[in-house]
């Protein structure tokens, strides 16, 4: 373990506080350097609204596409449903198996069957 001794430490002390005065001489900066930083924090805000600027103006450009695409999906939509409306109506239909050549069922061509399920409970058991 190594031992401090005064002295050395008042050195260090010293030395810290030479150093300190003289940060000031090293950050000092005439009207020009202001200036030229002034022009720098400009400059770099300058870009950073400029940046905004285009991100909005493409999102815009984007949200314009997108409406552009809703109102053609809805227009087609539309349509769609009007082809269906006449595809299921009666009218439709009845041409339709005209040209398919089907006919209505005559009354003596339908049978009916009967189906009765038996109950577990009731049912007798088989053998």
């Amino acid at each position: 373990m190594a031992v401090i001794s005064p002295n050395q430490r008042i050195s260090a002390i010293k030395e810290a506080r030479s150093r300190r005065l003289d940060l000031p001489r090293y950050l000092h900066l005439s009207g020009g350097h202001y200036l030229l930083g002034l022009v720098v924090i400009l400059c770099l805000t300058s870009l950073i609204a400029l940046a905004q600027t285009g991100v909005v103006a493409t999102k815009g450009y984007a949200i314009v596409d997108l409406q552009a695409q809703r109102t053609t999906l809805l227009r087609e939509r539309t349509q769609l449903q009007a082809r269906q409306a006449v595809a299921q109506s009666l009218e439709h239909i009845r041409s339709r198996a005209d040209t398919l050549g089907l006919r209505p069922v005559a009354p003596d061509q339908v049978r009916y069957i009967d189906i009765v399920v038996a109950d577990e409970r009731t049912a007798p058991p088989t053998p």
